[in-house]
């Protein structure tokens, strides 16, 4: 009986993939909304200048970085899914196979990064202090670092005794 309410307390995960859906679609509007707002500064402006053009890039940057959060959350939605609910296979590109806790834990450090360099990207294109730019450049190389050594060692077969079989990342690794 214990076992049969253990196995059903996995549908509590139906809570945070749900929330992770809402979230990627909150993300993915706003990202639009910003798209549509900024296109349509720019054009009623008439101002195509250099200070207009770098302030154009900034703004892509930060809708990229909010399309790079909204991914993070649908990854981690389908990963929670399909890890833990689902009995039917969901379809996805091969890049985004899911198979064990640990591949979904590399595939949302692998967006997370991307996100840290869209970000400091962000900052190095807009305008401020080259002494404060290497200070958040050096944390961001600090935090890739750790979760390059995390997905690369400390992950490896970690507590859970969950490693992927012919995952190329932890093969590479070893």
């Amino acid at each position: 009986m214990f076992i049969r309410f253990l196995s059903a307390c996995r549908f509590l995960l139906a809570v945070p993939v749900l929330g992770c859906v809402l979230l990627t679609a909150g993300v993915v509007a706003v990202g639009f909304a910003r798209i549509v707002g900024v296109t349509g500064e720019v054009l009623g402006a008439g101002d195509y200048s250099q200070a207009a053009a770098k302030s154009m890039a900034l703004a892509v940057i930060e809708i990229i970085d909010l399309f790079l959060i909204g991914t993070v959350s649908y990854i981690t939605a389908v990963g929670l899914y399909k890890l833990f609910i689902g009995t039917r296979e969901v379809r996805l590109p091969a890049r985004l196979n899911i198979e064990s806790l640990q591949d979904l834990e590399n595939k949302i450090i692998g967006v997370i990064v991307a996100a840290l360099a869209v970000a400091f990207l962000g900052q190095a294109a807009g305008p401020g202090d080259v002494t404060a730019l290497l200070n958040y450049g050096g944390g961001i190389a600090v935090v890739i670092a750790a979760l390059a050594y995390f997905t690369g060692k400390g992950g490896k077969g970690g507590k859970d005794g969950d490693e992927s079989e012919g995952d190329g990342a932890t093969e590479r690794s070893g």
